[in-house]
């Protein structure tokens, strides 16, 4: 049960760091420094899969729901392109 719960947790942890950075960029930051908050953040969860590769199943399992949860910011933030490029090639 403790497995399930750090990868919960790990998996919520990171999709609020990126929900609140923002997915796709909106209004509230500008560019530059919307990637560098996530180069920061991505550089940060490689840094995290290399240390649970060699710590114990506890910190694998923390780290396997943050890697999930990067991996689904990153498809939001995909299909939030190609749903803005559909929409632009509609309206030309």
């Amino acid at each position: 049960m403790l497995l399930i719960t750090n990868f919960l947790i790990g998996f919520a942890v990171i999709l609020d760091t990126l929900f609140f950075v923002g997915i796709t960029r909106g209004n509230r930051i500008s560019q530059k420094t919307w990637v560098i908050l996530w180069f920061i953040i991505s550089t940060s969860v490689l840094f995290l899969i290399f240390s649970a590769i060699l710590e114990n199943e506890v910190i694998l399992n923390y780290v396997l729901g943050v890697s999930l949860g990067y991996i689904t910011a990153i498809s939001i933030h995909n299909l939030d392109h190609a749903i803005k490029e559909v929409k632009q090639i509609n309206n030309d």
